[in-house]
């Protein structure tokens, strides 16, 4: 009976160890389940190699909150950052739903648009014209 309440301790904290080596280190959407809760954890990456974490949780078709963290400088660093985030839901006694099918993927790519549409909008220009610069000697 040991062997489904083994525990493994991760940074000085004790989670449940099943389902702590299946964390997935692919950049397909996570799904874990806890009851009636839903939480799905997407990265999406941008053309220059940037990632973003979206996270959506709820109990029905429509999530109830949502959040997004980034800028990540690489897929690597999102891993991470995703990883860690799990690992919290883990010792909440969430569950990775590993045949489960993200139902709000068309949520993030809403979202990482209106992200990336924000981004365009108000980017920095970076041209240098020697005329801009005042010379008042």
């Amino acid at each position: 009976m040991l062997s489904h309440v083994t525990k493994l301790c991760i940074r000085g904290h004790a989670v449940n160890g099943k389902g702590l080596h299946s964390i997935p280190r692919s950049t397909s959407a996570i799904v874990l389940t806890r009851s009636d809760w839903r939480v799905e954890i997407h990265l999406r990456l941008e053309p220059n190699g940037v990632a973003t974490l979206l996270a959506y949780a709820g109990r029905d078709n429509t999530p109830e909150r949502s959040t997004q963290q980034g800028p990540f400088q690489t897929t690597d660093v999102a891993l991470g950052a995703r990883r860690a985030i799990v690992v919290e839901l883990l010792k909440q006694n969430y569950q990775i739903a590993a045949g489960a099918h993200p139902v709000w993927s068309l949520n993030a790519q809403r979202d990482i648009k209106i992200s990336r549409e924000i981004k365009q909008e108000n980017a920095l220009k970076f041209d240098f014209d020697p005329k801009d610069v005042f010379l008042d000697w």
